[in-house]
């Protein structure tokens, strides 16, 4: 693999000056691009392999049919569901993948087009970027076969962060920039921002349904009584001789309008009744509203989710954290030791506990908990996901003005975790409780929590 190195990826802007006057063929312009770079001919890997179509791709990279390439080419979007076995088979995970299939896809380092000199340069310049930032991986790394390893040297080498990027025809509705499976790609860079590895960034906020987890769902206004969309708007009119208010509808005899209440007419807007405003008349059930309820139904399995009960689902990018860049590019170092009871919890508690290394006497003093919140259930039941959400976040506010200065308090998208500076066990059997009681004693509902010690700062630090 192509292992020089480049002063700057500002190559990216080599001009594009004299392309029209040029007297070479694509493939020549190709390779003074490359010669440009200071790279030779690209050695590639076709996928699938049996192009004729790209036939002429020999003119412009090396094919090669070995694992020793520099960038996968991918000259048909059917086989991009094969491209994690292909990379794996011939050990590419650390090399762009070049899209030559005409479609955008989000597996995709870059388009390229050899018509195009813009993407001809973006090419040169991302497989140089690939080769100088491979040659600065940790050699366990080279060599990473989990899931977990892999994405973070992948990150590393593209210089890139795992970002989340619009995909329709997926029914999360969107996809992660350069993996194919979504749910797992998640559920890998949630667990490594838990451990540090990885730092979040806020990017956007789904709905989500439930029984199948699809992100594909239609908001609606609803009836509050029967919950069908078949809502009518009508004016309403007030009577002001017997103060009657209702939907022009009932007012209404062909072209009179008799009071329902008193039965008499109303000839003069303005004297004998005025319009206030309007209502929403359901067409199934005839429920009268001037607040229709909001509802969702999922695109994919049907089912219809009560506005107030459905999930939201945040979505985040993911960069590598200080401490992962450390750990990639220094083989000498180990991999991140926390407690296993502790590898689950949020980035801010990680980095808390790691900052108190050089401080053990500190560390020796401390205590995580876990926050269990023991009518989870029945409030999530009664009242909603997103009510228990709502109750939790106030809960932890109360829990970190009560606890200042004594302890920090850190939440997860599932779960809440204490770090006290200093807890002993007669304070987790008596204060620790008391303060608990009292954050809880003004939210609407109770949420029942108590302590649960994960670990103490006596069972071991944390490398």
């Amino acid at each position: 693999m192509l292992s020089r190195n480049f002063s700057s990826i500002e190559k990216l802007k080599i001009s594009e000056r004299g392309f029209n006057t040029l007297e070479y063929t694509s493939a020549a312009y190709c390779e003074s691009i490359w010669e440009q770079f200071g790279i030779p001919a690209p050695r590639v890997a076709l996928l699938p392999k049996a192009s004729t179509q790209f036939s002429n791709l020999r003119k412009i990279f090396e094919v090669v049919d070995s694992g020793d390439a520099d960038a996968i080419v991918l000259t048909d979007e059917r086989h991009v569901l094969a491209l994690d076995d292909f990379r794996s088979a011939r050990n590419l995970c650390l090399v762009p993948v070049v899209n030559m299939t005409g479609r955008s896809s989000h597996v995709a380092d870059v388009d390229f087009d050899v018509a195009d000199p813009k993407s001809i340069i973006k090419t040169a310049g991302l497989i140089s970027k690939f080769a100088e930032r491979r040659a600065r991986l940790s050699h366990r790394f080279l060599l990473a076969d989990s899931p977990a390893s892999r994405m973070l040297a992948h990150l590393f080498v593209s210089g890139e962060a795992l970002t989340p990027v619009r995909d329709p025809e997926s029914k999360y509705f969107f996809a992660m920039k350069g993996f194919l499976d979504t749910n797992s790609t998640v559920l890998i860079a949630e667990a490594l921002a838990n451990r540090g590895w990885l730092d979040r960034h806020f990017v956007d906020r789904h709905h989500q349904c439930d029984p199948c987890g699809s992100h594909r769902l239609v908001v609606r206004e609803e009836c509050p009584n029967c919950r069908s969309a078949n809502l009518d708007e009508a004016e309403l009119i007030h009577h002001y001789s017997c103060a009657q208010l209702g939907p022009e509808v009932d007012f209404r005899r062909g072209n009179a309008l008799i009071c329902p209440k008193c039965s008499k007419q109303l000839r003069n807007y303005g004297k004998d009744y005025d319009k206030p405003g309007s209502v929403q008349i359901c067409g199934e059930c005839r429920h009268t509203t001037s607040e229709p309820a909001i509802g969702f139904v999922c695109q994919d399995c049907g089912v219809s989710i009560d506005g107030q009960k459905v999930t939201t689902v945040d979505l985040y990018s993911y960069a590598l954290s200080d401490y992962a860049t450390h750990q990639l590019t220094d083989g000498t170092r180990q991999a991140l030791h926390s407690p296993p009871q502790l590898r689950d919890c949020p980035d801010g508690l990680q980095k808390e506990l790691r900052s108190f290394t050089n401080d053990l006497p500190v560390l020796h003093d401390c205590v995580v908990a876990e926050l269990i919140y023991e009518a989870k259930d029945e409030i999530v039941s009664r009242r909603g996901e997103a009510t228990f959400t709502s109750l939790r976040r106030l809960f932890a506010e109360n829990l970190q003005g009560h606890l200042a200065g004594m302890a920090t308090v850190h939440s997860s998208t599932e779960r809440d975790f204490v770090l006290f500076f200093h807890l002993t066990q007669s304070d987790r059997e008596t204060d620790a409780q008391v303060i608990l009681n009292m954050c809880e004693a003004v939210l609407s509902d109770h949420l029942q929590p108590r302590l649960r010690i994960l670990w103490g700062g006596s069972d071991g630090a944390i490398a």
